[in-house]
Parts: structure tokens; sequence; C-alpha cells
């Protein structure tokens, strides 16, 4: 069970939207803005999905979808895929929020590893309550 409250959770994924919605329009005064405008663009989702999914199932449920959707992305070199990228920040992200230490996060991130590139662009898509839970 998670212990923070879904107000604060809501709360504070909220707050993260925000932020990559700067990092979205800051992007273009990198000096490479099309990598970092995808990376926003991929959390500004993934963080949509999660307000959505804490906001219908709660946070434990949210929690299990996230896992589960973090677990089935391809563990790339960071910068290889901006869209992968992003996504996996916000996932790390809400999973500190929600109260996962270091040491289960490290073990997510590299039964990670033992998974192939699926091919897929974005593995966590808002289009569709079902995909979230089927962690895809």
């Amino acid at each position: 069970m998670v212990p923070v409250p879904k107000d604060d959770v809501l709360r504070a994924l909220k707050k993260f939207r925000r932020l990559a919605k700067q990092d979205l329009l800051a992007s273009e005064h990198t000096p490479r803005p099309e990598f970092w405008r995808r990376q926003a663009e991929a959390r500004r989702e993934t963080y949509a999905v999660l307000i959505e999914s804490v906001s219908e199932r709660g946070v434990d449920a949210a929690y299990e979808e996230a896992a589960r959707a973090y677990a089935g992305l391809p563990l790339l070199r960071e910068g290889q895929d901006p869209a992968v990228d992003g996504a996996a920040q916000a996932f790390e992200l809400f999973f500190r929020l929600v109260g996962v230490d270091e040491k289960e996060l490290t073990r997510m991130r590299n039964s990670r590893r033992r998974r192939r590139a699926s091919g897929e662009e974005r593995p966590f898509r808002r289009e569709s309550s079902q995909a979230v839970g089927a962690g895809v």
C-alpha cells in the first residue's frame, strides 16, 4: 500500500507536468531542440496518464500500472531515445513520490535490462485506459 495520500500525489504530478511544459517551451533554446522537445513531451504525456490513473483508480492501482509500464520500457543508453528517456524519468519521479526507495528503484530499473526493445516509440500512452492497465 502506498503511504502518500491521493490528493498529495495528484498535486505533485500536476506540478511535474507543468515543469515538463516549461521544459518543452525552453527546448527550442537548447543545442538539441528536437531531442529535448520530444523528451519533455514524453514526460508530460506520462504525467497526464499518471494523473488520470491516480484520479480514476487510486494511488495503489496507478503504482501497479506504472510499474508494469516502466518494466516494459526498453533499457537504452541515456540520450538514445528521447521518448523512452522522458517516460523513464517521469516514472522514476513518480516512484520516488510514492515512497519507492532507491534500492527498489534500482531493482526495477535492472529488471528492464532483461527485456528487448519492443520497437514502440511510446509504450505508455494516454489514448486508452485499457492500454495503461495492460502496461502498454
